[in-house]
């Protein structure tokens, strides 16, 4: 069997070809093999071209060929302009000729949901192996590279001549490159790399994002994903990436959560497909946007002003302005800086009425011919990180001062100082800001998507592990609640979900405070347990493939004597039964761990009980988190407020449930590739800290 050829080798042979061939080259001008292959020449490749065709002998004096082996030269990639069926043999037939990449054009293989289609791209799969070929696609467009040139494919970006420059764009989208491309013109920003991943029967997005991350004139990478393949590996590229000096930033398209409404844990169906992938770009330090026309705006600043951590300023000429600034930064979740005293004040001493804020409204000043420092001072705030500007067009004799004043604070300070027009500028007035190095834009919330962008935290540290893997499922059973101290072994998972003993008896192995619980095979012992724990006590029904014990009657609460004891183990109907202490608080938490498709294993948190799912107010980790991130994120969630709050008298509980929630990942990452979801529901908050009463542990089918 030829060995594989590695990523590396066939996306530089994909993107620096030596020479490029068109499988199914065509002199009907609206066939692919007629539009790719004149792509090819007319946007300037200096290597060999062809075409491979039994019927014609040349397209547009471009020579064609009866096959690859005929061709004068190695070539080194082919575009297959031809129908799936037919495509299948033809990447072999590239593989056996020499081709170290070949894009599979057609459509027809997985996304047709038959299962014609379907054995069609695992034969895809299967000939990548076995002959060492890489393949772009299938289902896709084609690639370009703006500085070599290359362009391969038939988007009608395709047939124009980029303006080479540091933004590559890997999507799995290809009908959007001319889009994509168009707006980045329009910005006067230029392309690097383009790739249509397809439906990425081999090499994938992240292959992709890889390559630009090497790749010397990539500066920016813009990602339009449907999914990714592996959330893992996607965090350690982001932080190769910010290691480079290279800045990426994501539209996740996509996201509905009907595919987790049958899941048996509670942590499952909240953990959104889009909260789970935002949890991952928020650790991995990549910015995201919600519209295309904000990737394209996002990625022309990154590459113009790389990133910005901080918050924003802002100012306007009239306090109308600077109100809808502050709406929309906080329905963007772009944050303002809130000004120190030394700026407040020293801006204070210049206005003639009103109040000093940030957005801060000009029209106080009564014109910058007297208030010409005020821009300035408000730039050079330490929590500024970069100004927003809402203006409009003025005559001279007004506007020459303002224009006067935003060019002394941007040449001043350094910082980036962006316009938004919504009525537009004239040509004369957008120019003097231009030479001013001032960006002036006419989409407000387009223009602070991309500034919440630039804004974007560096990527989280993955901390190191917490805990050594547990001794498995071996913990004795006992009353006592403590955590065991972690030792060896993943812990070896049954093929089917955990009972509730079993769950919390892992769980305990990792840190987590467990509800003293002693499991029991009668009413004697039940009766016996109880006096042990003390009354009141709480009995559930042990049933294998139980999930939610409250929906079948298992759980019987308050029990306060041996006869309810007896009685509650008699309706419960099981032959095994585990009484626990009845544990009070003030508040009830759910907690968990769930597997996201294409991200990974997850951690929630969120209000419990009764709430969890009626109000769905989580919020999602990617794991591995630390501390200092958990803290960050819970404060900012409704539980994390009430937690806060004055009125909150349990101060501890909340460093007790960050203990658990670190318990939780620890197990999480323990068990691995065999766990699918954990849950805690509830966690029991109050004078006792944070306690789990009830646990589901269930493996990965």
């Amino acid at each position: 069997m030829p060995s594989r050829i590695a990523t590396r080798d066939a996306l530089q042979a994909l993107f620096h070809p030596r020479a490029v061939a068109v499988v199914g080259a065509s002199d009907d001008t609206t066939k692919h093999g007629y539009i790719v292959l004149t792509n090819v020449r007319n946007t300037g490749f200096r290597g060999g071209i062809y075409g491979i065709s039994r019927r014609i002998k040349d397209v547009d004096g471009i020579p064609c060929f009866p096959d690859l082996a005929s061709v004068p030269e190695p070539v080194d990639t082919a575009f297959l302009a031809i129908p799936a069926e037919a495509a299948v043999q033809a990447v072999r037939d590239c593989a056996r000729a020499g081709l170290k990449a070949v894009i599979v054009g057609s459509a027809g293989y997985a996304e047709s949901l038959d299962a014609a289609g379907g054995e069609r791209q695992q034969e895809l799969q299967r000939i990548a192996q076995e002959e060492g070929i890489r393949i772009v696609g299938p289902n896709c467009n084609g690639i370009y590279n703006a500085h070599f040139p290359v362009s391969i494919g038939f988007n009608t970006s395709h047939a124009k001549r980029q303006a080479p420059g540091g933004i590559s764009i890997f999507s799995h989208s290809g009908a959007l490159f001319d889009a994509m491309a168009g707006r980045l013109a329009m910005l006067g920003a230029g392309l690097s790399l383009f790739a249509s991943a397809g439906n990425e029967a081999d090499m994938s997005v992240l292959d992709y994002m890889e390559y630009g991350i090497s790749h010397a004139p990539t500066r920016v990478i813009a990602l339009l994903i449907d999914s990714l393949d592996d959330g893992p590996r996607f965090r350690r590229l982001a932080l190769a990436a910010y290691d480079a000096g290279k800045h990426v930033v994501a539209l996740k398209i996509g996201g509905s959560a009907a595919g987790a409404a049958a899941a048996v844990a509670h942590s499952s169906r909240m953990a959104g497909d889009n909260a789970s992938y935002h949890a991952l770009f928020r650790a991995s330090g990549v910015a995201t946007v919600a519209t295309l026309e904000g990737l394209m705006t996002a990625a022309a600043l990154l590459d113009r002003y790389g990133r910005r951590p901080g918050k924003l300023g802002s100012l306007s000429t009239s306090g109308a302005g600077a109100s809808l600034i502050a709406d929309r930064c906080e329905a963007l979740g772009v944050p303002l800086a809130t000004l120190t005293a030394e700026t407040h004040d020293a801006i204070d001493g210049h206005k003639m009425f009103s109040r000093i804020g940030n957005p801060l409204d000009l029209g106080i000043f009564g014109g910058m011919r007297r208030s010409s420092e005020v821009p300035t001072l408000l730039m050079r705030d330490p929590g500024v990180s970069l100004v927003l500007g809402l203006v409009h067009a003025m005559n001279p004799w007004q506007g020459d001062p303002y224009r006067k004043a935003m060019a002394a604070a941007r040449e001043a300070t350094g910082k980036p100082l962006l316009l938004v027009t919504p009525g537009g500028l004239p040509d004369a007035e957008r120019e003097t800001y231009r030479l001013s190095g001032i960006d002036v834009f006419t989409d407000t919330d387009i223009l602070l998507e991309a500034i919440g962008a630039l804004l974007t935290a560096p990527p989280d540290a993955i901390p190191p592990a917490e805990a050594s893997p547990a001794p498995g499922l071996s913990i004795p059973e006992s009353a006592a609640p403590a955590s065991a101290t972690p030792k060896s072994p993943t812990p070896a998972m049954p093929p089917r979900a955990l009972t509730e003993p079993e769950s919390l008896r892992l769980l305990a192995q990792y840190g987590v405070r467990t509800v003293p619980t002693i499991e029991c095979d009668s009413a004697a012992d039940a009766v016996a347990a109880a006096a042990r724990l003390g009354y009141p006590v709480v009995l559930k029904g042990v049933a294998e493939g139980v999930a939610h014990k409250s929906d079948h009657g298992l759980v019987h609460i308050g029990l306060t004597n041996p006869d309810a004891v007896a009685r509650a183990f008699a309706a419960a109907g099981c032959a095994r039964v585990v009484v626990q202490a009845m544990i009070r608080g003030e508040l009830e938490a759910i907690a968990g761990v769930t597997r996201a498709d294409g991200v990974g294993l997850v951690l929630i948190a969120g209000l419990g009980g009764i709430f969890a799912e009626a109000l769905r107010d989580v919020t999602t980790f990617a794991i591995p988190a630390s501390r200092s991130v958990i803290e960050a994120e819970l404060a900012n969630s409704r539980l994390g407020r009430v937690l806060a709050s004055p009125r909150w008298t349990h101060k501890t509980a909340a460093e007790a449930f960050i203990d658990l929630l670190l318990g939780l990942q620890s197990a999480a990452l323990a068990i691995g590739d065999s766990l699918q979801a954990i849950d805690v529901n509830p966690v029991i908050l109050g004078a006792a800290g944070a306690v789990a009463v009830d646990a589901l542990v269930v493996p990965r089918s």
